[in-house]
């Protein structure tokens, strides 16, 4: 069988899986969400040391190399303490989360649920007056309002009656848990062993596949490698900063539920274009319930951030790691969200940066090769 009858054969398998695997998507969705809970662990593992690999080198490169490059017992050992340190830093930012921020956010949100009743009576009178203003006064208020009374008991039933599922949470936190710890304890061994298992992997590559098709495909995993570590780790320094601007922000303009609202500017901008969106409206909606006048100082505030994240931070601290445009951006969030829910919104916009940077350099390498020839 000659090279070309194989690459027609490998071409019409391809499409054939390709076209089979889009027409029952949510069958192959359901696979791959089986396969991930029950290898969950591994990934949480992979992912861990995805994640803390870029602390990793860091403090192994930059710091412990000119620290023991002259001591060389320690500089044997300089992976081992690399390793703990990184892990000690993690753990350290993690229980000042615990201790420092996490009660605040509990008060912060404590508070907002006990005035739930109270915002109702609020935007109960402030609709009743604007009708009064326009010279309404013919409608049935009691039956205009009943539904808002009846979701700020609901909303009260919901949150009595989370004791009765306390068991099956109990279990969900149990299990997640455990598969956090194991996660753990395999992100030790491949942050120890990632030279080992590269080598590994990259052996069978070659020993499978030919020359050319191997390092077309060092090239591939290294273009994913780098971007998503830029990705990621700009995203987190730019949340981060986010966050912080937020919270000072916020208590130095004396606006309310500051600690909840700054986590959740924090935690949604690691959303490229609409997590700076996904966590103002519901915040400016909170804050209107306490006060219009503070509701309208926290849009302005909100606008200036988001001017000074898009034009200043993200492009320092982030830079080009994605290289897409606006439209591929919107792209990958829409595409990522669709099937992927909030974590594809987060990781499709460096998976299309990949599959962007791919494309556009096979693209330009054959128009090349074939203008040149002609």
């Amino acid at each position: 069988m000659g090279k070309k009858t194989k690459k027609i054969i490998f071409i019409l398998t391809y499409g054939i899986l390709l076209y089979w695997a889009l027409t029952n998507i949510q069958l192959v969705l359901s696979k791959v969400s089986t396969i991930f809970s029950l290898f969950s662990p591994i990934f949480i593992g992979i992912f861990l040391a995805f994640i803390l690999n870029i602390l990793l080198n860091l403090i192994e490169n930059k710091i412990l190399n000119n620290i023991f490059e002259k001591a060389k017992y320690f500089k044997k050992k300089k992976r081992i303490i690399a390793i703990i340190l990184t892990y000690i830093c993690t753990i350290a930012i993690i229980v000042s989360i615990i201790f420092f921020i996490i009660p605040q956010v509990f008060k912060s949100f404590e508070s907002l649920i006990n005035k739930i009743p109270q915002y109702m009576q609020i935007l109960e009178q402030n609709i009743m007056n604007l009708f009064f203003t326009f010279g309404i006064t013919d409608i049935n208020f009691n039956e205009l309002f009943r539904n808002w009374q009846d979701i700020s008991h609901s909303i009260t039933g919901v949150l009595g009656n989370v004791a009765d599922k306390i068991f099956d949470i109990t279990m969900n936190i149990t299990s997640a848990v455990t598969n956090f710890f194991i996660g753990v304890i395999f992100s030790i061994y491949f942050l120890i062993y990632k030279n080992r298992l590269s080598y590994m992997g990259k052996k069978v590559i070659l020993t499978f596949t030919s020359q050319r098709v191997a390092h077309k495909i060092f090239y591939i995993f290294e273009e994913i490698y780098k971007t998503f570590t830029r990705f990621i780790g700009g995203q987190f320094i730019e949340a981060t900063i986010l966050g912080g601007m937020c919270f000072v922000g916020m208590l130095f303009l004396k606006l309310p539920y500051a600690p909840l609202i700054s986590l959740l500017v924090g935690v949604t901008s690691f959303i490229p274009i609409l997590g700076a969106y996904i966590a103002s409206i519901p915040s400016a909606f909170i804050i209107l319930m306490e006060s219009p006048i503070q509701a309208m100082i926290f849009i302005v505030f909100i606008i200036i951030i988001q001017q000074i994240e898009g034009n200043f931070i993200y492009p320092k601290v982030v830079g080009n790691a994605i290289g897409l445009d606006g439209l591929w951006v919107f792209l990958a969030i829409t595409l990522g969200g669709k099937f992927f829910g909030i974590l594809g919104m987060i990781l499709g916009v460096p998976s299309m940066a990949v599959i962007y940077t791919l494309i556009r350099e096979f693209t330009n390498k054959r128009y090349q090769k074939k203008f040149k020839q002609s």
